[in-house]
């Protein structure tokens, strides 16, 4: 054997040897890119659902704010309708009346705000 040909051995052995770590390495690499690729799918998938919980999140607090508004002009409307009847009650029984009207007025006004929350509680949870 002479020494052109043990080069020439030792080169194709070299190449082998670099072709199969380069391969080696590609595949490693390859595999990373796959799992980075699910890794992403997956955080885009959860960003969407937190989007679409947020997008009904803000649909339901309006809703509430639109409720909690009404139900504030109607207590508003309840009492100044039981102020005029306040001003023009003259006798006991009267005002015992008028403050019958007056906390049903109350409990009616906690009542919507209770409902409004667990409406949004409903919806947004």
């Amino acid at each position: 054997m002479n020494p052109f040909s043990i080069l020439k051995l030792g080169a194709g052995v070299l190449v082998v040897i670099g072709a199969y770590f380069f391969g080696l390495s590609q595949g490693h690499d390859s595999e990373q890119l796959k799992s980075a690729q699910k890794q992403v799918r997956e955080l885009t998938e959860t960003i969407q659902r937190y989007e679409t919980k947020q997008k009904e999140q803000t649909i339901a607090l309006a809703e509430l704010r639109v409720s909690e508004s009404a139900a504030r002009a109607d207590y508003d409307r309840m009492r100044d309708r039981i102020h005029d009847l306040e001003t023009r009650a003259k006798t006991a029984p009267a005002r015992d009346t008028v403050r019958c009207i007056k906390l049903g007025a109350e409990c009616r006004r906690l009542l919507q705000e209770a409902r409004g929350v667990i409406n949004y509680c409903r919806k947004a949870l």
